[in-house]
């Protein structure tokens, strides 16, 4: 509603100046525009106690565009005033062409009630003109402002255009367009671009760490059965163990070999020096091939006969030859060959306790440990380098299709290697293709000149292990053929 003016702002009859009255008629015409438009709020603001330029500056926002389309154009300008010469007059003129331009309005003209609140405020400014009196202002119901709201900017276009005679449709356009920012403008299609590419990089997103988690997922699977299958090594080949002998349990097997052979010795002492010579023959026998040896075996035999029938016993072992009988005396040498001393039963006893341990117990050949086998350099395969190096996770026991190099790796120095051209001819061509991708970081080569297929390594490229990767130290000779 149109609410009277307040006490401050109005002024007793016959003192008021010019501009003073100008701001009365002004106040209360800006007062009805914003009730006739639903926008009663915006009357707090208006300053119509103070100089017609703080006025002015008070309608200077223009939301409703009061200041543009109605004040400008008539107060502004001041083209109305010319020729009047009294303050009154020109005071008539100020309200006849506001109320003229308020009754130009279409939307205005096609509402009977509100073109009465026009009828209504021409009375109270005529009035103010004529005798003095202040204007109350315009009442206007609520239905009829709430019915004013969906159409605020349309009803000041049509204010602003009212002496023009233009369309109202014309107008709203023109109203919409001044009031869009320049930032909406601008920030709008750019957050669409925007918001587009964080779609399209999330869906990159996603497709590279669905990649990355497979080949993760592969290698971890690949490592499981790696160790799976050492684990399982070592029970497979612990059985044969359990037959090998240590060397102390040879020792102990020995000794208790000798302490029964020398118990069995001790039982029958009588029989030492025949056992003695039948080790002798054995041995002979056993070297059939030499025959001066089998002459020199055979004729000592009637002594020991000899020695047998004599009424004193064979003596016990001797600790050596001195220790022998002094009434033992060689046999009379033959005439064609003079035959050694005969030596056989005055031998020490660890040589009769060996013959009679041979006579006695077979040879026990006991198996011979398997010599340590030194392990033989591994072979590993991979395809490119990447950053100066093979990774580790990418190495592979076999080759693959687009395996490019072949690695060497040697067990006696873990943390060096070799590598080369794999030589499998059917990747040479696809290495050919790539050289800029495969080759260049790994190897030192001269451009061909013409068509090449095959790949030759003249010298072998050097790794070092480095943190879970061989990094490349030499880079391998190869030429193209």
């Amino acid at each position: 509603m149109l609410l009277a003016a307040g006490a401050h702002a109005q002024t007793p009859l016959g003192q008021p100046t010019l501009d003073e009255q100008k701001v009365q008629i002004w106040c209360a015409t800006v007062k009805f525009v914003y009730e006739d438009t639903g926008r009663p709020n915006l009357k707090n603001s208006l300053q119509c106690g103070s100089s017609l330029k703080a006025f002015e500056n008070s309608i200077k926002a223009d939301s409703q565009r009061v200041y543009s389309a109605l004040y400008q154009p008539l107060e502004g300008k001041g083209a109305m005033y010319k020729g009047l010469g009294s303050d009154k007059s020109r005071l008539q003129k100020l309200a006849t062409e506001i109320i003229n331009r308020l009754k130009a309005s279409p939307a205005r003209r096609k509402d009977p009630a509100r073109m009465q609140r026009v009828e209504e405020l021409a009375t109270q400014l005529n009035g103010y003109v004529q005798n003095g009196t202040p204007p109350t202002g315009v009442s206007a119901s609520d239905s009829e402002a709430a019915s004013d709201t969906t159409s605020i900017g349309t009803e000041a276009s049509l204010d602003e255009v009212g002496t023009a005679g233009t369309d109202e449709t014309v107008a709203t356009p023109a109203a919409r367009g001044g009031g869009e920012s320049l930032m909406s403008k601008f920030f709008a299609p750019l957050a669409l671009i925007v918001s587009l590419l964080s779609l399209f990089l999330y869906v990159l997103m996603r497709r590279s760490l669905d990649s990355f988690q497979k080949e993760l997922s592969a290698r971890i699977d690949k490592r499981r059965e790696e160790i799976m299958a050492l684990q399982g090594a070592p029970a497979g080949g612990g059985q044969p163990a359990l037959t090998r002998l240590t060397p102390e349990m040879q020792r102990q097997v020995e000794q208790l070999v000798q302490q029964r052979v020398a118990e069995e010795l001790s039982k029958r002492p009588a029989a030492a020096p025949q056992g003695g010579n039948d080790g002798k023959q054995r041995q002979n026998q056993n070297q059939s091939q030499n025959q001066n040896r089998l002459v020199e075996k055979s004729k000592p035999a009637p002594v020991a006969a000899r020695v047998e029938a004599a009424p004193t016993p064979a003596a016990t072992p001797f600790a050596n030859i001195s220790q022998a009988p002094s009434a033992y005396e060689p046999p009379v040498a033959m005439t064609e060959t003079p035959a050694p001393p005969v030596v056989t039963p005055a031998g020490p006893p660890a040589a009769a306790s060996r013959d009679e341990f041979d006579s006695l117990v077979p040879p026990v050949t006991l198996p011979e440990p398997p010599r340590p086998v030194a392990p033989g350099p591994e072979l590993r395969y991979v395809k490119v380098p990447v950053n100066g190096g093979f990774s580790e996770y990418d190495l592979s026991d076999q080759p693959q299709h687009d395996s490019i190099y072949q690695i060497t790796l040697s067990p006696l120095n873990p943390d060096m290697a070799t590598f080369r051209v794999n030589p499998n001819p059917a990747v040479h061509a696809y290495a050919i293709q790539s050289a800029q991708y495969s080759l260049r970081e790994a190897c030192r080569y001269q451009q061909p000149a013409g068509p090449v297929s095959r790949i030759i390594t003249d010298e072998d490229g050097t790794l070092r292990r480095v943190a879970g990767a061989w990094q490349i130290e030499h880079k391998a000779a190869i030429r193209f053929e």
